[in-house]
Parts: C-alpha cells; sequence; structure tokens
C-alpha cells in the first residue's frame, strides 16, 4: 500500500501544479488585456484630443477671416492673405488627426467626427470666400459646429468609459460679454 499511497501523492501534486500554473496563467493574461486595454485607451485619448485641438484652431482661423470679410463680430479681423496661410496649415493638421482618430476609433465616435469635419469644412469654405452668407446664417453654421463638437464629445466619453455627466457646450455662441451694472453708492464690496 504505501507504494499506492505515494502514487496518489505524487498525482496530486501534479494535479496541484497544473492547477496553480493554469490558474497562473489566467490571471497573467487577464492582468495584460488590462495593460493592453489600459494603453489603448491612453493613446485613443491623445489622438482624440489632438484631433480636437486642430478642429478648434482651424475654426478660430476661419472666424477671424469671416471677421475680415464682416460676417463675424466676435473675433478680431486677420489679414487674408497671412490667414490664409493659416487656414490650409490648420487643416493639414486636422486631416492628419483625422487619420488617427479614424484608425482607433469606434464607429459611433468616427460618424461623429465625420460630421464634424463636414462642419469644419464649411467653415473653412466660408472663409475662403466658397460661401456668403449673412451675419444671422454664419452663425448659424456656428451652431452647427458646436452641436456637431458635442456630438464628438459625448461619443469619446461613451467609447473610454470617462464618468461623470457631459455638460455640452452652449449653442448659443459666442458669447458677448458686457460690464456688469455698477454697484450702489455705500455698497461693502472690495473694503
Amino acid at each position: 500500500m504505501p507504494v499506492i499511497d505515494q502514487l496518489l501523492t505524487l498525482a496530486a501534486v501534479i494535479v496541484g501544479a497544473i492547477m496553480s500554473f493554469a490558474v497562473t496563467s489566467l490571471n497573467e493574461r487577464q492582468r495584460f488585456r488590462r495593460e493592453e486595454a489600459a494603453r489603448w485607451a491612453g493613446q485613443k485619448l491623445d489622438a482624440y484630443l489632438e484631433y480636437l485641438y486642430a478642429v478648434k484652431h482651424m475654426a478660430r482661423v476661419a472666424r477671424c477671416i469671416a471677421a475680415a470679410r464682416g460676417i463675424n463680430r466676435y473675433q478680431p479681423p486677420l489679414d487674408r492673405e497671412d490667414a490664409l496661410s493659416m487656414l490650409s496649415e490648420a487643416e493639414e493638421k486636422r486631416a492628419q488627426a483625422t487619420e488617427k482618430v479614424t484608425l482607433l476609433g469606434d464607429d459611433a465616435t468616427v460618424r461623429a467626427i465625420r460630421d464634424l469635419n463636414k462642419e469644419i469644412w464649411r467653415l473653412e469654405k466660408i472663409a475662403r470666400g466658397g460661401l456668403d452668407p449673412d451675419e444671422e446664417t454664419w452663425l448659424a453654421c456656428n451652431r452647427s459646429l458646436v452641436k456637431a463638437k458635442n456630438e464628438v464629445h459625448q461619443q469619446i466619453r461613451a467609447e473610454l468609459g470617462i464618468p461623470g455627466k457631459f455638460l455640452p457646450r452652449d449653442l448659443e455662441q459666442p458669447y458677448d460679454p458686457k460690464l456688469p451694472e455698477p454697484a450702489e453708492a455705500g455698497s461693502t464690496a472690495f473694503r
């Protein structure tokens, strides 16, 4: 019987070693997948931010050109020739950033980005003189851009699982600041 006991003990040790190896391997695979997912999420976030910065810069340049054309009173005007060169550079950066996000994004995010591209191209076409809107139509084009940007932000947040509630940008852009009403005489403010 001692031989059978020794064989059973040896079998138990072998089964225990196999089970330990299997559990360790499974845990390592899960850890690797989590690390890969976190790495890709970081890459995606960086690509999305680069794209959104490029769109924002392009929109700012287009708005300054529109100011020089007299259809946007909310930004300072830029010299047309210098500004058109800046707009071309901004479009190039946006196009490059779009390639990254198209490669990395899920379908809903990529669709939202394509819609935002259409809106920024409309502002670019206006800035270049290909469309000639009045001020109200110009503002409507800007509202459409803001709405598309809000949609991109919502999709990115959903895709990356960013916690918290999304607070969309105000569609009544741009904000036109006014000075506050003067304080009453005898007020104790700033004493």
